[in-house]
């Protein structure tokens, strides 16, 4: 079984406000990030609460989701929010259903230029947890680049998965093309 683990657990400290909470297409972040991953046939769905974890909960209906608050909260970058369309996570599943090579770790390339969400197997927990913690780590990117020989890249035509979205410029510019992409 495949389970959906969203990281929400930052601070959002460039953002000055949770961006799980941000709205996106009429909803919260997290909200949407859910029903893709539930769109897709992850049932399964895994949400790590951290600095506004009380907030979050306060906000959003979480009941049909395991929550799970994270008892470190200098994890730094490993735990941005990001967006994708759900075919980009219907993709990535797909290519990790077919083993390509047995490749324990897939990722979305678009334009040439890897991107997230990044999908882990099993096989690879024990190295995650190990990445050293703080701000300097790059986190689960040294697991990534460790043995390029273990990822799968799955071209998508999401440029999304490109994106931050960390400060209100960066959101601003997101709810931007959006509405662009509307007219």
């Amino acid at each position: 079984m495949i389970a959906a683990i969203i990281l929400a657990a930052g601070e959002s400290s460039r953002m000055g406000q949770p961006k799980a909470l941000l709205t996106y297409r009429g909803e919260p972040f997290l909200v949407s990030i859910l029903k893709a991953c539930y769109a897709v046939g992850l049932v399964r769905r895994v949400v790590v609460l951290g600095h506004h974890a009380d907030k979050v909960l306060s906000s959003i209906d979480l009941s049909d989701v395991t929550t799970v608050r994270s008892e470190d909260l200098t994890v730094g970058p490993i735990g941005s929010i990001r967006h994708v369309a759900t075919a980009t996570v219907a993709a990535l599943i797909d290519g990790f259903r077919s083993g390509e090579e047995g490749r324990p770790i897939v990722l979305p390339v678009h334009a040439g230029r890897r991107g997230h969400p990044v999908l882990f197997g099993r096989a690879m927990f024990d190295e995650l947890l190990a990445v050293p913690k703080g701000s300097e780590s790059e986190g689960a990117r040294s697991v990534v680049r460790a043995d390029p020989g273990r990822v799968f890249m799955v071209p998508v035509d999401d440029p999304a998965v490109l994106e931050d979205c960390n400060t209100p410029e960066e959101y601003r510019d997101l709810l931007g093309r959006e509405n662009q992409l509307g007219e």
